[in-house]
């Protein structure tokens, strides 16, 4: 079964992504901030991330940069679910190597 972590800080919409993925079929996991997020990946090796950018104690983009620093939980995909939809924005999200985002 594909394992996907949900990070986002909001727990409503992490349920509500985790009740969706899982009635897909997925085995969904949540995490609830930056830190929370990279030990349920060095945890559970997901096959697919969807991080939120604004989440306490280290934003998406740290996450990013972390997970892309560790050889062994480095090519996991990241798809970033952000609201934020300036240039700046999605520039850093991509260059910090997500593969994908969604507004």
């Amino acid at each position: 079964m594909t394992k996907i972590l949900v990070a986002e800080d909001d727990k409503l919409i992490s349920n509500s992504l985790c009740d969706a993925l899982r009635a897909q079929g997925y085995e969904p996991s949540a995490a609830f901030d930056g830190e929370e997020t990279l030990s349920k990946v060095k945890e559970i090796h997901p096959d697919l991330l969807l991080l939120d950018i604004m989440m306490p104690k280290l934003d998406g983009i740290g996450v990013m940069w972390e997970l892309k620093a560790n050889k062994e939980i480095s090519d996991i995909p990241v798809v970033v679910l952000t609201n934020m939809g300036d240039m700046e924005t999605i520039s850093k999200i991509l260059d910090a190597g997500a593969t994908d985002y969604l507004l």
